[in-house]
C-alpha cells in the first residue's frame, strides 16, 4: 500500500500551482505589516511627516522583499507552466521552497530593524540561499525526471537563477564592509530583474 500510495501522491501539477500562489500571497501581505507608525499620535503635520520618515527602513525592506517575492513566484510559475506532471519528489521539494518563502517576512523585519548589523544582512541573504538551491532543485529534477516538454526553457531558467543568486551573495558580501551599503547592492540587484526585459544568455 506504502508504493502504491507514493506513485499516486503529488502528481498534480495544478495543486502545486494552487499552493504555491497561496503561500507567496499570505507570505506577500505579510510583509507590509511591519509598517506601523508609532503608538504615539502624531500632533501635526511635522510630527507625521517625522514618523513617516522614520519608517524609510522598514518600507525599503517591504518593497525589496516584497519584489524578490515577486521574482521567486514568477520563476516557480515559468517551470510549473512547462512541466507536463508532477510527482511526490517535486510536490516535496515544493514544500521546502515554500517554507523559505514563509520565512522572509521574518527575514525581512530583522533587516529592516538591523539595517547596520552585517548577522542580519546575512540572515537575509541565507533565505534568498535556501530559495534559490529549493528552486535548483525543482529544476534539476523534473529535468531528470523528464517532466518538463521544453528543455530550454528550464536551461533559461536556471541561468537566471544562477545569476541571480550570485548577484546576491555578492551583495551579501559587502555587508562585511558596509551593511547599510550591502542592501543597497541587494536592492540595486533585484531592480535589474524587475526592469530585465526578457531572460538572459539566451542561446
Amino acid at each position: 500500500m506504502s508504493t502504491q500510495y507514493n506513485e499516486l501522491s503529488g502528481r498534480s501539477v495544478e495543486r502545486l500551482r494552487a499552493l504555491t500562489d497561496g503561500v507567496f500571497a499570505i507570505a506577500m501581505t505579510l510583509l507590509v505589516l511591519d509598517l506601523r507608525l508609532p503608538e504615539s499620535r502624531a500632533i501635526d503635520d511635522h510630527e507625521l511627516w517625522s514618523q513617516l520618515i522614520g519608517l524609510g527602513p522598514q518600507f525599503a525592506a517591504f518593497l525589496l522583499s516584497f519584489t524578490m517575492l515577486g521574482t521567486f513566484w514568477l520563476a516557480e510559475h515559468t517551470f510549473l507552466d512547462r512541466c507536463t506532471r508532477s510527482d511526490r519528489t517535486l510536490a516535496w521539494i515544493c514544500v521546502l521552497y515554500l517554507f523559505f518563502v514563509s520565512t522572509l517576512p521574518f527575514s525581512a523585519s530583522t533587516l529592516a530593524e538591523h539595517v547596520d548589523l552585517a548577522v542580519a544582512v546575512g540572515l537575509y541573504w541565507a533565505n534568498l540561499a535556501g530559495l534559490g538551491a529549493t528552486l535548483a532543485w525543482q529544476l534539476w529534477h523534473v529535468q531528470r525526471a523528464g517532466m518538463v516538454d521544453d528543455r530550454e526553457s528550464i536551461t533559461l531558467v536556471r541561468r537566471r537563477l544562477v545569476l541571480a543568486q550570485g548577484m546576491y551573495a555578492a551583495a551579501a558580501l559587502v555587508s562585511l564592509a558596509s551593511p547599510q551599503w550591502s542592501i543597497v547592492a541587494l536592492g540595486a540587484a533585484q531592480l535589474f530583474f524587475v526592469v530585465s526585459p526578457r531572460l538572459p544568455f539566451r542561446a
